[in-house]
């Protein structure tokens, strides 16, 4: 017959893969541990060489952002030199077109005035002034007053002149000397209109 002490080995058996057990569970546990630590020691590293990366390349793209303001910078104060030309020579084209337009109407006036002059026997002009649409004319009259006097008739008959008017008339030895001043319109009308 067969003896089976059910308690007395049960108890031995037990207590033996209860420690081999618990020193393979701590084993296991120890590598678990480790190979957490190395992953996560792996997963900070490669997350700090991404980083590093990261900065390197955002590092490049602001030095590349600095020097295309600096070429920007310069660029805009090429800009600005060229724009001050432009306006420079803008306003020397106008001036030269305003002269343009306006160089035939003096000619027109001084040509009516020759006619005027042409008329009256014994006249001379010496001086002819200009401010806005007031023109004043100085001159020499030979014999008598009453050649100045035609003057101004033929000067009022054009009817291109308004307000002619002897603004002062003296004698020097034969001669008169006289200052008229009028009103008269330096522009020629045809292209006063475009």
């Amino acid at each position: 017959m067969i003896r089976i002490n059910l308690l007395g080995k049960a108890k031995v058996k037990a207590a033996r893969t209860k420690a081999v057990r618990s020193s393979s569970s701590q084993t296991l546990m120890a590598i678990m541990a480790a190979s957490i630590v190395l992953i996560s020691v792996g997963i900070v590293y490669f997350w700090e060489k991404a980083l590093s990366q990261r900065d390197t390349e955002l590092s490049t793209q602001i030095a590349q952002a600095r020097k295309e303001k600096a070429r920007q910078e310069s660029l805009l104060k090429e800009n600005e030199v060229f724009e001050k030309r432009r306006k420079l020579l803008e306003t020397r084209i106008g001036v030269i077109e305003a002269l343009k337009h306006n160089q035939s109407g003096p000619v027109q006036v001084l040509d009516v005035l020759s006619d005027c002059v042409q008329r009256t026997d014994g006249l001379w002009l010496r001086d002819f002034v200009q401010k806005d649409n007031l023109i004043t004319v100085s001159g020499l009259a030979m014999g008598s007053p009453s050649v100045i006097a035609d003057f101004l008739t033929n000067l009022e008959n054009l009817g291109k002149f308004k307000n002619v008017t002897l603004m002062n008339i003296q004698e020097v030895e034969t001669k008169y000397s006289f200052s008229i001043t009028f009103e008269g319109n330096m522009v020629p009308q045809n292209k006063k209109a475009s």
